[in-house]
């Protein structure tokens, strides 16, 4: 199996108290692919980055997060997205994007190619590339391929309503994708804004009509796994969270390593208790490329608190 994830990556400038803002590599496509491979998963990131040194800063080191970036280019005609993010004391975050225009938004249908996709590929993608730029058109050609060889497309709209000037058309937007996605991954917050319903029973059940899977996350109060034959929930895993950033990404990183489309109802329950135990433990500490554990670190953290479910 390999996972491919596209869209946009960036540079988070994290709030540190004595430093001011501290740049590292984020963006939740590129999150998405740096939590696979640090899980052993063979990953990929197609995407598009500035000629500058942010852009050659997340492609090193994504790289050293074993992430294959053939499909990751330069592009001169603008430069890498900054997002600086604010904590709040529970560990949420606030943004402020410069990314008008970016260097993600021009990754285009010839930069995919035709990548030769198999049946037992995955393909990630969130919603804030979904712009009216040429990132819109090389997601599709992407779905498009993948489709074509039987492979599996998971998203996570990832709603970040401050990059778009027009709600109504963002809702209409991802509600065109939705339909697309075999894996679709909402958390909470983001329910009513994409469906008009807070009923998450409800909400799973008409996803299901298209998808195969429907993950909603419920910050500290879990997680939960919808497909046509089961409801599987999840306790969170006891943290002391210190930074929110790169849960999601996190999360179904994880669990798009672990789940197995061919085999879904025995492959649920050791998915999502993966996902919410790497979740966790990214939360209990900053930044995401650096929070994201090894294999190995995972297994040692659910070792760890495994007494304290």
């Amino acid at each position: 199996m390999r996972i491919f994830s596209i869209g946009e990556a960036l540079i988070d400038f994290l709030p540190y108290e004595e430093k001011g803002f501290i740049p590292v590599t984020g963006g939740a496509p590129a999150n998405v692919a740096a939590c696979a491979a640090k899980l052993d998963r063979e990953a990929y990131f197609i995407g598009k980055v500035g000629d500058d040194m942010f852009g050659d800063k997340i492609i090193r080191e994504l790289k050293e997060a074993g992430v294959n970036i053939s499909y990751l280019t330069k592009t001169a005609y603008a430069n890498t997205a900054l997002s600086f993010v604010t904590l709040r004391e529970n560990g949420e975050r606030e943004f402020a994007f410069y990314r008008k225009p970016s260097a993600d938004m021009f990754l285009s249908p010839e930069d995919i190619g035709d990548i030769k996709f198999n049946r037992d590929d995955i393909l990630h993608f969130c919603s804030v590339d979904l712009i009216d730029m040429p990132v819109k058109a090389a997601t599709l050609k992407a779905i498009e391929l993948i489709k074509r060889a039987g492979g599996t497309v998971s998203f996570d709209p990832n709603i970040r309503k401050v990059l778009w000037d027009d709600l109504d058309e963002y809702k209409k937007v991802v509600n065109e994708f939705l339909p697309m996605a075999d894996v679709i991954k909402i958390s909470e917050d983001e329910c009513e804004f994409i469906t008009g319903s807070a009923d998450c029973d409800e909400i799973a059940k008409k996803l299901l009509k298209t998808a195969k899977l429907v993950l909603i996350t419920f910050g500290a109060k879990g997680s939960r796994c919808y497909s046509r034959a089961s409801v599987t929930n999840q306790k969170p895993f006891p943290i002391n969270c210190v930074d929110t950033t790169g849960a999601g990404d996190s999360f179904i990183g994880t669990f798009l390593s672990y789940i197995d489309i061919n085999n879904i109802e025995n492959t649920i329950s050791k998915a999502l208790y993966y996902a919410s135990a790497c979740s966790g433990l990214v939360c209990s500490k900053k930044g995401v490329l650096t929070s994201l554990p090894t294999l190995i670190e995972l297994r040692e953290y659910i070792d760890s608190v495994r007494d304290d479910l």
